[in-house]
């Protein structure tokens, strides 16, 4: 007696998360190193392509590697490696894409015979998307329905990249030892067509000056890149993260007036995200006359953006150095500012807590060269909320101070780009199938009393009558009704 009709919506939304972790290990000939002072480890994503039950993914690690030779003096090499990995997910299909960022902490270094082995881990953050559908009730021959409008979330991701330069004066430097880069978004629009990204490189350079002393240098460099989307239109929540991609300086010197001329190149890779809606007629419920109608309702949803915003924070305190540094030995250089960093809700609100981490590098009075970790703790008030919340942070205006009695303050700016996730969700009828038949009766008029609360719709199917015949013949009612209020029902009988 019923024909219920059908109608597929088809998306692309986030299918799961994964994470996964690698080691990736380098050999230097170990003869000529005394001592390592600072490993500036870097991964960049290749390939990563998605199977059934798993993500295979790849990547290029660089090193740079500032170590103490026998003879006291600093120097720099540099190693590469490639690696592939995987991470397994049961939702995982090769009609999947994924996007991969990479992290590197604990670098460890060990000798072994002639030979000094870095190892460094891999943190892989894998984010699967893919097609998905919904098939729904829109209708059909002996039903009657109540629709209603589902909002359905849907995730477009947009990747681009752009290269850049920059310039800038410093005193005189004999050579550069190392650099690290991070890249902050500060601001994301999507409209006309593109998605706009504005934001910031934090540039950290340690340089070896000429008497062969140890410094660095901070620079903050905006950047600015736009990319085409053809969902950049309308009400659109648009959110990206940025990775620098490579970076090369180079270094002119001038020597008479004892400066140098520092050029950085850069390539910034962007993954850019947008929250797009659409709103699909679907059936809520539905009834027959004649039969009952056995329904199954279906329900979907995920992680979609709400927000990106920027924030600023200065933290300061007492540091901790670890190995402790014993002796008579003065601070020259804080190289590789970077930060941990993860968010939690608290008594009063959501908070982010963490540390500031940097390598410093000490000289002692006979010239021997030492390193150690800084670690500043840091947790403060986030001016965000939402049900998962991702934070990008770059550490800049680092000042690091030794005191007499052997204790360490440190000081830094945090430049926080924050993205704001809600869990959203929709339910639409996707089955409808045919019951047993009501029982036949006789009687061509009914009443029926009613319960308090109760609307149109809900009496319409008590009763199994169609919403319009029902008003039609209790033109006086009101819903919600009240209790004990009395309606008839008229049948034609056969």
């Amino acid at each position: 007696m019923i024909k219920p009709q059908f109608e597929t919506y088809r998306y692309v939304g986030e299918i799961c998360r994964l994470h996964s972790q690698s080691i990736v290990e380098c050999r230097l000939p170990g003869s000529e190193i005394s001592s390592i002072l600072a490993v500036h480890a870097t991964a960049t994503p290749a390939d990563s392509v998605c199977a059934d039950g798993e993500v295979q993914y790849g990547g290029k690690m660089l090193l740079c590697i500032v170590y103490e030779d026998g003879d006291k003096k600093i120097c720099r090499a540099e190693r590469g490696a490639e690696f592939f990995h995987k991470a397994e997910g049961a939702d995982v299909t090769p009609a999947c894409f994924a996007k991969t960022a990479f992290s590197c902490e604990n670098v460890t270094w060990r000798r072994e015979g002639s030979g000094l082995y870095v190892s460094v881990v891999v943190d892989a953050d894998i984010a699967v998307y893919g097609n998905k559908q919904m098939e729904y009730l829109t209708g059909g021959d002996g039903l009657i329905v109540k629709k209603d409008l589902a909002r359905v979330y849907k995730t477009v991701c947009v990747s681009g990249e752009t290269e850049g330069e920059d310039e800038f004066d410093t005193d005189y430097v004999g050579d550069i030892l190392l650099h690290s880069e991070r890249a902050v978004v500060n601001r994301v629009g999507a409209s006309g067509g593109q998605i706009d990204v504005e934001g910031e490189i934090s540039l950290n350079i340690c340089v070896l000056k000429s008497d062969d002393s140890v410094c660095s240098y901070e620079r903050l460099v905006p950047f600015k890149m736009s990319l085409p989307s053809e969902e950049a239109f309308g009400r659109v929540v648009a959110g990206a993260h940025v990775e620098v991609k490579s970076a090369r300086l180079t270094a002119g010197t001038d020597e008479e007036k004892g400066a140098s001329h520092i050029v950085l190149s850069y390539t910034l890779s962007a993954d850019c995200y947008l929250s797009v809606y659409d709103e699909v007629s679907v059936v809520d419920d539905a009834f027959s006359t004649e039969v009952e109608v056995l329904l199954k309702k279906q329900k979907d949803g995920g992680r979609y953006l709400t927000n990106h915003t920027k924030s600023t924070e200065r933290v300061e305190g007492v540091a901790v150095i670890s190995p402790a540094i014993e002796g008579d030995f003065s601070l020259q250089a804080a190289v590789l500012p970077r930060a941990e960093i993860s968010c939690r809700k608290g008594e009063r609100g959501m908070e982010a807590e963490g540390a500031v981490l940097a390598e410093v590098l000490l000289c002692g009075a006979d010239g021997t060269h030492r390193s150690a970790t800084l670690s500043l703790p840091f947790v403060f008030p986030l001016d965000a909320e939402g049900d998962h919340i991702e934070v990008d942070c770059a550490v800049c205006g680092l000042n690091v101070r030794r005191k007499k009695n052997g204790e360490t303050e440190a000081e830094a700016t945090l430049r926080l780009s924050i993205r704001v996730y809600d869990e959203r969700e929709w339910e639409y009828v996707s089955q409808a199938e045919e019951g047993e038949a009501y029982g036949e009766t006789d009687s061509g008029f009914s009443v029926f009393m009613t319960s308090a609360g109760e609307d149109l719709w809900q009496v319409s199917k008590r009763l199994a009558c169609a919403p319009e015949d029902l008003q039609k013949s209790n033109p006086d009612l009101a819903f919600p009704l009240k209790e004990g209020e009395r309606i008839y029902v008229y049948r034609q009988i056969k």
